[in-house]
């Protein structure tokens, strides 16, 4: 039996013993507690909410997420979306989203490692696969949430996942959003719950996973510390140096000394097509490759909107990323001490 069936047939014994508890009119005080805890968990702003349509997809309310929005969403009148990043790009938590059960069943079994090492994970199921939910002890900002993911992710050689959230930080509008939990998914008409990576509740009803959830058990600092690597992690090293004598300014001789399709593809994993190379792009969340190299005319471009240019560009793009010094000078000198060095 596949992750899937596994977890549905969880579903089904829970409904059977009564864990899923059938719908029925909660009051106000009834809903106060878990309501106050399912935001302490997983609501990082309040300044504006998202509402799912009954197509799957979300809008942006941009009105003050309320108490009562949320007893709307554990009533299952309404379905909300979570922000994954606050307004200063600070996150509390990262979720892994599997879309099919393949996928899924490759998170599964990096949850159960993770839990071996004493790193807890929250599987939740979804609708096509499942979230694997992590927990920090304190607010972290995106970028170090989206490190230790995408590491983890290489350290336990799962392919191309989707990562919340999905910017290192804000730019313009609210940023990714996922699913509030325990809500009905409109698309569906079901709840979906939480389980440990050896496929067990977290509780034994929807009212205690919530309880459960509001202090939940966090990554270690040491951890999160030890996945902190630059991604991706290809050694930096010069390309092929050329022949013959290159002169000019240093700037000239940096873009002699070594074509974008050589240099970029010590960074940026690319399949060769047409006259050059494409691949996702390292400065977007890319799913569809738009990252192109034209190596006749030995440039490179983003077809998303993320720029383009010689090797100098491309450089100075990947130090902004990195929070470094993205200046002129600071890039070509950083170049020059790696080709020429």
């Amino acid at each position: 039996m596949g992750w899937a069936g596994i977890f549905w047939a969880h579903i089904l014994l829970c409904y059977q013993q009564g864990m899923i508890e059938r719908e029925r009119k909660f009051s106000n005080q009834e809903l106060v507690k878990p309501a106050e805890e399912l935001a302490t968990c997983f609501v990082q702003r309040w300044d504006l909410h998202a509402r799912q349509t009954r197509d799957g997809r979300y809008l942006c309310i941009h009105k003050q997420l309320t108490e009562k929005h949320i007893f709307a969403h554990l009533r299952g009148q309404v379905t909300l979306g979570t922000y994954v990043l606050d307004q200063d790009s600070q996150a509390r938590y990262l979720v892994f989203d599997a879309d099919d059960e393949t996928t899924m069943g490759k998170l599964w079994d990096m949850g159960k490692e993770l839990s071996r090492d004493d790193i807890p994970a929250y599987l939740e199921q979804s609708r096509r696969g499942g979230h694997l939910w992590m927990f920090f002890e304190q607010p972290i900002s995106g970028k170090k949430a989206r490190n230790f993911a995408r590491n983890l992710l290489e350290d336990h050689k799962i392919g191309e996942i989707e990562v919340f959230p999905k910017q290192d930080k804000l730019a313009s509008g609210p940023g990714s959003l996922i699913r509030l939990p325990f809500g009905v998914h409109r698309l569906s008409g079901k709840r979906y719950v939480f389980y440990t990576p050896d496929g067990e509740p977290i509780a034994p009803s929807i009212r205690a996973q919530i309880h459960a959830l509001s202090a939940p058990q966090t990554v270690p600092n040491a951890a999160l510390d030890a996945y902190q690597t630059s991604y991706p992690s290809k050694p930096i090293t010069p390309s092929p140096k050329r022949s013959g004598e290159v002169t000019g300014t240093l700037s000239e001789r940096i873009k002699a000394q070594s074509t974008v399709l050589e240099f970029v593809s010590q960074f940026v994993d690319l399949k060769l097509a047409g006259n050059g190379a494409v691949g996702l792009c390292p400065f977007h969340d890319d799913h569809n490759p738009s990252f192109g190299i034209n190596d006749e005319e030995n440039y490179w471009h983003c077809f998303a909107g993320c720029g383009g240019g010689s090797i100098i560009d491309f450089w100075s793009k990947w130090r902004e990323k990195q929070e470094l010094d993205s200046g002129f000078t600071a890039t070509v000198t950083d170049l020059a001490d790696m080709l020429f060095s």
